[in-house]
């Protein structure tokens, strides 16, 4: 399998970031990810937006501009001659002899397979597990997943699959999706602010609003979690993928409920739209 390394397309195996760069030294750095089908990326230039935001907001020093970005990606996957998959963009905090101070970045692209979208979940729904904790500068796309990983083995003691954040009172997000809830007054709300702002996050909530749901971006407290009608994940991987289960607690009627249901059928049609139009 080829990658993308400062500018040239050679094999993942040939391909090397210096031991001083501070992705390494101090995890400081950003990635996107996103899935591509039949060689086209899907929803890329908001992928390229977010990426080169995160990278704003961060002060990091990409190597190449957005267009040339593009332009890259497209040509990995050509080279890689493989037609469906996903794509992970990278750029570090580049080569610091402080082993502190920020320099230009090391810029990378990484192909591996289509992700599994564990189709059973969307059947019976999730189970996800909460616990406390804020990202921190949650708008930007950081390498940083040390919470995250850090409580795999704690979330396999809670018969989980996903975990969502919350700050002790608020709602947040999942360590790779956002988190949705149906109130139950038939509300559909996710947090704000104080969450990255998801590709996929975006689209249902335009799809929902299309639709002419009653649609919120607030302060979801906790505790409307406990009497929410329905309860759903976004990302990339996912789209919009049930929860039914949350600590253990059945959410709505344990089952998969009409309005998560509408927005992934409805989000599937626009992936579909969307691979048909014209790159």
């Amino acid at each position: 399998m080829k990658c993308y390394l400062n500018g040239k397309i050679l094999p993942q195996a040939e391909a090397n970031v210096g031991l001083t760069d501070l992705a390494l030294i101090r995890g400081f750095g950003i990635f996107d990810y996103f899935v591509f089908e039949d060689f086209k990326p899907r929803f890329l230039p908001d992928y390229l937006d977010r990426f080169y935001n995160s990278a704003q907001l961060l002060g990091l020093h990409p190597r190449v501009a957005k267009e040339e970005l593009r332009t890259a990606v497209h040509d990995l996957i050509r080279a890689n001659d493989v037609p469906t998959g996903g794509i992970r963009l990278v750029l570090t905090g580049g080569y610091a002899d402080d082993c502190y101070t920020p320099t230009e970045g090391n810029q990378f692209i990484l192909q591996g397979p289509f992700p599994n979208s564990y189709p059973e979940r969307f059947v019976r729904g999730a189970r996800v597990a909460t616990y406390q904790h804020q990202r921190e500068m949650a708008a930007v796309k950081s390498i940083n997943y040390v919470t995250g990983i850090h409580i795999l083995p704690w979330l396999r003691e809670q018969a989980a699959e996903y975990v969502v954040y919350h700050d002790g009172t608020y709602l947040r997000e999942s360590d790779r999706s956002n988190f949705f809830i149906v109130t139950a007054d038939g509300e559909l709300a996710t947090a704000a602010a104080h969450v990255l702002g998801g590709i996929t996050r975006k689209k249902i909530l335009q799809l929902a609003r299309e639709r002419g749901l009653r649609v919120a971006e607030r302060e979801v407290a906790l505790a409307e979690l406990w009497t929410a009608r329905e309860a759903f994940l976004t990302s990339s991987t996912k789209g919009a993928m049930p929860v039914t289960l949350v600590d253990g607690k059945a959410i709505g009627d344990g089952v998969p409920g009409p309005v998560v249901q509408q927005l992934q059928a409805a989000f599937l049609a626009l992936v579909q739209a969307e691979q048909h139009a014209t790159r």
